[in-house]
């Protein structure tokens, strides 16, 4: 729902995987359901960042928002210098989208604990 009006429309839900042993991705048993103006903040992007009172004040910026525009669910980067398609096998650079399609791979962080989105698009 949006405004209290009910969303009519396909939501992206993020599956969440990342590292563990032998650089294999394993499920880390979280999803992210998307909606419009969600952010994404550090602790989305790597496991071992927690959202807590300990924060520094770099790991409390958003690094990137949703969007739904014409139609399309797109993950505007802000702030991952790493983010890349692991689907297409193309960075996505600051300051640029890429839609949110089923099935899609973002990796959104190289870092030790980076995770991996794998794209889900459910009808509502």
């Amino acid at each position: 729902m949006f405004c209290k009006t009910p969303f009519k429309d396909q939501l992206p839900i993020l599956n969440l995987y990342s590292t563990r042993h032998g650089g294999k991705y394993l499920s880390d048993n979280h999803r992210l359901m998307i909606y419009i103006g969600q952010s994404l903040f550090p602790w989305h992007i790597n496991r071992l960042i927690a959202p807590n009172e300990r924060l520094t004040p770099e790991q409390k910026k958003r690094v990137s928002y949703f969007s739904f525009y014409k139609g399309k669910w797109l993950l505007v980067n802000e702030r991952m210098d790493e983010l890349f398609n692991a689907s297409a096998k193309t960075a996505i650079r600051v300051g640029s989208a890429v839609e949110l399609t089923d099935g899609l791979q973002v990796l959104l962080s190289r870092e030790h604990g980076g995770r991996l989105a794998v794209v889900q698009v459910v009808g509502v």
